[in-house]
């Protein structure tokens, strides 16, 4: 359950408002009669068109992947920032002839300085981010192609700096492929399924630290730092694969809270003289590494050490040839140190690196002994991430929740502190952003939650150049069927706590009626649902409810992200207690409202949202009318401790509130319509928490329905099964609500 929203958000752009939401003369008794599951969940009616594998080139310019369905071969085209057609053609699939007939261009990456392609191909998922799959080099210059590890299928296989190599984990072990005569060097030869892990992480650091390639380059390239996991003491999970006479067993590691985690080690693999050496970090110890860094000296390493408890991070380098270690910076915090992939370090080794440590998520400037600088943005706006440095100007490129924490605005400043202006000059606007090499132009992507994602190239003026994707057939798809725009507001519920939320009405809204309301729900720790920004499949869902004479409506609890480090972290170590009374309370709100019908409030969440969902219909009971939870977590004992830890602290420590926190303790006051719905193949949230909870309710004798999917992850989709969950889902709200 790393930190990420139960539905990913796709980037926008509100130049179509007008058309969309406030066109004149529509006929709104008629709104969205004709909108079907089937469209939202398996015809991609409203699959918004992308700009499919850019990449920025070394000279400047991109590249990006398509597929030319005259010559039915896939192709890598170069261009340039103010031309539309491209300017060269990297690779077709029609130059090389010793390619698999039914090759398919999955992914692709680019060596240092463009003179090989790395091309992915028959790629498999494991968990959220690991992948395995097939990799060949593609040598632009001589249109040829090397097979990686013998066609294996292998994990994240990566170009060398110096463009000589390129190395991969297979089997649980680090190898390194030379471009010169096809040889293979093994640097590990330990690892072993469940047991020893070089290279990669484990399932617990990838779902967490959102980390699964476990090693990294030197900045030359002759050397490669990389992770060792002794597992061996974690406890092993067993999920039931449903695809044969007898079921059959997949086994892996997972750590619930205050069970044993891996032992985790760092090493040094030296190419020019095969030597491998372990740096002390102390591995016997109950830490965490979550972060490798290569700085731009070839002799330093950047490695991060986090405490179990995560209130105390280190930043520690190694510096060669004998790897000492030297502590450069530490953060304290009297609750918890989030992880950030926001560090940057320059070439004297000074660096840039984000923190909360002064109430909101800011960019700190820091010289080479990890002695503070200043602090670039020292605004009461979180920074949500860096999205490019300019060293030649000294410009940082951040992202960031001002104005609004709804908003996703780009900004630059500079390195002193100066110069802070806004990129995308719409403020309107979501926006997710990618810069040029040589920082003289970017991609930008822009929408709203009524405007379908646009992308187009601008110069670094602002300047556009060009639309790429404008969705223009997705905006009209939209128009059809008379989406309502939501409208957000904040709602104070005490004194102290004020929420923001958005709603979306009826299409034939009409004062003096009551209507049935649905929350639609996430809630967890650092996550926001109330964005303007373009949902999805989700938010067409939303859409549809709302044209059966629903008002669907989501509220940020305390908690939740883009407000700041102490409205985030007030739920510390009572994670679900004041999510769930939020909910609950904006209920009551409702409920008291003109509008809203007080007998027919329901929710429906995912994940954390499956477990709020859970909490509110038995925690609130009566206030809720109907709850779906998907995929919940029902008591936090159940879950992992990279992300339970972060939050509770260890069972054994805060037992009161492990209990208060727990949907079983509130069974007994369950009252309403409950669907529960899991995947028996859920790695991340396992069935077991649906079954605990079931168990209880036959045990109580309380009424509930359910559904399950078999081999279904956490994810619960392929095939028609969104199109069967979402019309189980929307067939129940329907019908009870």
């Amino acid at each position: 359950m790393k930190k990420i929203s139960a539905f990913s958000l796709i980037l926008l752009c509100p130049l179509l408002l007008f058309a969309l939401g406030k066109g004149k003369n529509k006929d709104k008794s008629k709104a969205n009669e004709d909108l079907t599951l089937e469209q939202i969940w398996a015809s991609g009616t409203f699959f918004p068109k992308t700009v499919q594998g850019v990449t920025m080139l070394p000279d400047g310019n991109y590249c990006v992947s398509d597929f030319d369905p005259a010559n039915k071969a896939y192709t890598i085209l170069k261009y340039s920032w103010d031309k539309e057609a491209p300017i060269d053609t990297l690779f077709s699939q029609r130059w090389v002839a010793s390619l698999p007939r039914d090759f398919v261009l999955e992914n692709f990456e680019m060596s240092a300085s463009g003179k090989y392609i790395l091309l992915q191909t028959n790629t498999n998922s494991i968990y959220r981010h690991s992948k395995k799959a097939e990799f060949y080099i593609y040598s632009v210059a001589k249109k040829k192609v090397k097979q990686v590890a013998k066609g294996k299928q292998v994990l994240y296989a990566n170009f060398s700096p110096d463009e000589t190599k390129v190395a991969y984990v297979w089997n649980n072990n680090l190898y390194i492929q030379y471009f010169t005569g096809d040889s293979t060097v093994a640097v590990t030869h330990d690892g072993s399924v469940n047991n020893i892990l070089n290279g990669e992480t484990d399932w617990v650091y990838e779902e967490e630290f959102s980390m699964s390639q476990g090693y990294q380059w030197s900045a030359n390239g002759d050397r490669i730092a990389y992770y060792k996991f002794d597992e061996s003491q974690v406890k092993t999970y067993q999920i039931a694969v449903y695809d044969s006479l007898y079921p059959q067993q997949y086994t892996y590691k997972y750590p619930v809270a205050g069970e044993d985690n891996s032992k985790v080690s760092v090493w040094i693999y030296n190419t020019r003289d095969k030597s491998n050496q372990k740096l002390d970090l102390h591995e016997e110890n109950d830490q965490y590494i979550p972060r490798i860094i290569w700085t731009r000296d070839n002799d330093v390493l950047a490695v991060e050490r986090l405490n179990r408890k995560q209130d105390n991070l280190e930043l520690i380098e190694a510096t060669a040839p004998y790897w000492n270690l030297r502590t450069i910076l530490t953060e304290k915090n009297k609750d918890y140190v989030d992880i950030t992939d926001d560090i940057h370090f320059f070439k004297d080794n000074s660096f840039v690196m984000a923190s909360e440590k002064e109430g909101y998520n800011n960019i700190y400037f820091y010289d080479r002994t990890g002695a503070q600088i200043r602090n670039i943005t020292p605004f009461a706006f979180d920074v949500e991430n860096i999205v490019g440095i300019d060293e030649a100007s000294s410009t940082i490129y951040y992202t960031s929740k001002e104005p609004k924490p709804r908003k996703r605005t780009v900004f630059s400043i500079k390195m002193d502190g100066t110069g802070k202006r806004t990129v995308n000059n719409d403020e309107k606007s979501t926006t997710s952003i990618e810069f040029a090499k040589d920082f003289k132009h970017y991609l930008m992507t822009t929408s709203s939650n009524l405007v379908p994602p646009v992308s187009a190239s601008y110069n670094i003026n602002g300047d556009k150049i060009r639309v790429l994707a404008d969705n223009a057939d997705l905006a009209k798809e939209m128009e059809k069927h008379h989406f309502t725009p939501r409208e957000y507001f904040d709602v104070k519920l005490s004194d102290s706590v004020t929420l923001s939320g958005w709603m979306i009405k009826p299409p034939d809204f009409k004062k003096g009626k009551k209507y049935p309301m649905l929350f639609t729900i996430y809630g967890g720790p650092g996550i926001q649902t109330v964005t303007d920004a373009w949902g999805g499949s989700q938010d067409v869902w939303n859409q549809y409810i709302a044209s059966k004479g629903y008002i669907v409506v989501s509220i940020d609890n305390r908690g939740t992200g883009g407000k700041g480090e102490a409205f985030k972290k007030t739920t510390y170590m009572k994670l679900g207690q004041k999510e769930s009374d939020d909910q609950i309370n904006a209920a009551l709100y409702f409920a008291k409202q003109s509008y809203v019908d007080p007998d027919r409030i329901g929710i429906f969440g995912w994940s954390f949202g499956g477990y709020m969902s859970a909490m509110c219909i038995t925690k609130g009971a009566g206030v809720f009318n109907t709850a779906v939870a998907v995929a919940p977590v029902t008591d936090w004992r159940f879950y992992d401790n990279i992300y339970t830890e972060r939050y509770m602290g260890k069972p054994k420590d805060n037992a009161a509130n492990y209990d208060a926190g727990s949907v079983m303790t509130y069974v007994p006051k369950l009252k309403g319509n409950f669907l529960v719905v899991h995947g028996t193949y859920d790695d991340n949230v396992h069935p077991q928490n649906t079954m605990t909870l079931i168990r209880e309710m036959v045990k109580l004798n309380k009424k509930f329905d359910s559904e399950f999917y078999p081999n279904k992850n956490h994810g619960i989709s392929g095939g028609y099964t969104r199109l069967h969950l979402f019309t189980r889902i929307t067939d129940y709200i329907l019908n009870h609500l």
